[in-house]
């Protein structure tokens, strides 16, 4: 299965918030759901928030697609939480400012990767956006556990979409040992040629370094990083509010979160 069924959109009638609308192009997806949450105080906005997506849609996402959009009212993470029970995956800014001084930020997007039981694929707003490009690569940081692993067939999936190919990387705080660099080279080999039988590129690095540094460093513009969080769960290695924070707020790249507990 490659296709996504159903990519959900967050909206809040913002320029930043609608670069998500980009991906709509570059995914291959079955249903385009475009949403927008409304303050509890504004359901008689209903009208004009569902006209401001159909309008949305008709300027952004392909012809012939198959757009779905509701309206919602309430606490913004919660109902995009909700929504996406229906979705499998979500694709949203993490930074977006409407009418009214809504946002679409940090708690908001930290929120929703925690507890959505879908994949979420955030681009950073603000001051320093990350801007949509060609994508050339997807990033896959590998650690060696089954949480970091969770990310892999999402990264497989995006790189067939988008014709990519993956790069398994991982990061050693301290310098290892002849033989755990040798384990460590022949466990990424392995995973690269499980992703080579279905038919997609890889290739492998290990560095040594603080994680979110060496992350930094290897990622530019055209990469797709995809890592675990660790959702309601106990905390993983690659958490959002650490690694995966500091690489949110400063990668020159989209970031796809997925929760390492599994749900």
């Amino acid at each position: 299965m490659t296709d996504f069924d159903c990519v959900l959109i967050p909206l809040d009638g913002s320029q930043r918030a609608e670069a998500a609308l980009d991906w709509v192009r570059v995914l291959s997806a079955r249903q385009i759901r475009l949403l927008r949450v409304c303050p509890p105080e504004s359901e008689g906005d209903a009208d004009a928030a569902r006209e401001y997506l159909a309008e949305a849609a008709a300027r952004s996402c392909p012809p012939g697609a198959a757009v779905d959009v509701r309206v919602a009212c309430g606490d913004p993470a919660e109902r995009i939480v909700g929504e996406a029970a229906e979705a499998d995956l979500i694709v949203m800014s993490t930074q977006g400012a409407g009418a009214g001084g809504r946002r679409l930020f940090g708690s908001v997007a930290d929120r929703v990767s925690r507890h959505a039981p879908v994949p979420t694929l955030l681009l950073r707003g603000g001051r320093a956006p990350v801007s949509t490009t060609p994508l050339r690569r997807i990033v896959v940081p590998l650690d060696g556990s089954p949480s970091a692993e969770r990310a892999l067939p999402l990264g497989m999936r995006l790189a067939a979409i988008l014709g990519a190919p993956l790069h398994l990387i991982s990061v050693h705080e301290t310098p290892p040992d002849e033989a755990r660099r040798a384990a460590v080279a022949a466990y990424l080999d392995r995973e690269a040629a499980a992703v080579q039988t279905a038919g997609l590129r890889a290739t492998t690095e290990t560095r040594t370094g603080t994680p979110e540094n060496e992350l930094l460093a290897v990622v530019a513009p055209g990469d797709l990083l995809v890592i675990t969080t660790h959702g309601r769960g106990a905390a993983r290695r690659w958490q959002i509010g650490h690694v995966a924070e500091k690489l949110l707020r400063q990668a020159p790249v989209p970031v796809a979160m997925i929760r390492a507990d599994g749900q």
